[in-house]
């Protein structure tokens, strides 16, 4: 019994020397992380006006959320559902080349034999590069006296220059920014089917090798139906960033030309912080139904990716 009782009074006495050593990170998560998620959720029922002290806030209730949802403010309503429709475009722009496109360098890459590392280089520096720096390389290339705008002409496809430059035309500001998201996720999801492809049993492209399959039908039949489970991965990654997307399209355009370029992540960006009559009640309450946004399509990505696998 006496032995029982030291060794149970030892245990005690690590326990609490555990619990101790981790109260520091606990309290931190309790403070910065649990509160201000719940003080975030508090704010999106009140009115808080631009920059407006804590105590000088009205309850709301769902106000808030008519306003951008319902079209009780117009102005701000047709801001929102204009910037989701860019979001939804970017998105489905992202995934239809993101995937492909790295899928098929990851396969390229895997069956160079020499400068393999070279090229790996070169396809990882978005990654490793400023990205605010990037952004205004690509600023002035799309400009109305840029590098494509030269390009071309010198090639003579006049008809194709934007005289305005590309991130200053209607019709040309959207896909210029998506050409610029895409360039960035490609060499983080080439990452991941990079590391996908090591773990394929090579006996099984000896064998489609002596069938005489081609290198299309190898990819289709046996690289893409090994790698679903990262491309569910892949898939939802690409999904949370371009929903989430707010850099390039902030320091590139604003949101500019006439709202051809915005986000959602920018329309609460200026709702918080830009516009004078703005609100951060309503900012909060965009933001929390972006995240249930997000979730929701995270969800269905992932449960119709893995029917499928």
């Amino acid at each position: 019994m006496k032995s029982g009782s030291f060794y149970s009074k030892a245990a005690r006495r690590e326990a609490a020397s555990a619990y101790l050593l981790m109260a520091p990170a606990i309290l931190l998560f309790l403070v910065i992380g649990l509160f201000t998620v719940l003080f975030s959720i508090g704010l999106s029922f009140f009115h808080m006006g631009h920059g407006s002290l804590i105590a000088n806030a009205k309850f709301a209730g769902l106000d808030n959320f008519k306003d951008f949802l319902l079209g009780d403010d117009q102005l701000l309503s047709e801001s929102f559902w204009r910037a989701l429709r860019n979001n939804l475009v970017i998105c489905v722009s992202v995934v239809a080349l993101v995937i492909p496109v790295s899928l098929l360098i990851s396969v390229l890459l895997q069956n160079i034999a020499r400068g393999v590392r070279l090229f790996r280089t070169l396809l990882l520096l978005p990654m490793v590069s400023s990205s605010v720096a990037i952004y205004y390389v690509w600023t002035g290339i799309y400009e109305p006296s840029g590098l494509l705008n030269r390009l071309l002409q010198a090639i003579g496809w006049k008809s194709a220059v934007a005289a305005n430059g590309w991130l200053g035309e209607l019709h040309t500001s959207l896909p210029a920014i998506i050409a610029v998201i895409v360039w960035g996720m490609i060499p983080g999801t080439m990452i991941l089917y990079f590391a996908g492809l090591q773990t394929i049993d090579s006996h099984l492209y000896e064998s489609a090798d002596i069938d005489g399959a081609s290198f299309g039908q190898k990819l289709l039949h046996i690289t893409w139906p090994m790698l679903k489970p990262i491309t569910v991965i892949a898939v939802i990654m690409s999904l949370n960033g371009a929903i989430q997307i707010f850099d390039p399209i902030w320091i590139m355009t604003k949101g500019g030309p006439a709202g051809s370029t915005e986000v959602v992540s920018v329309v609460i960006y200026q709702e918080a912080f830009v516009n004078m009559k703005g609100d951060l009640g309503r900012a909060n309450a965009m933001g929390w139904t972006m995240f249930a946004l997000t979730f929701v399509i995270s969800l269905i990505s992932m449960r119709t990716l893995k029917e499928k696998t």
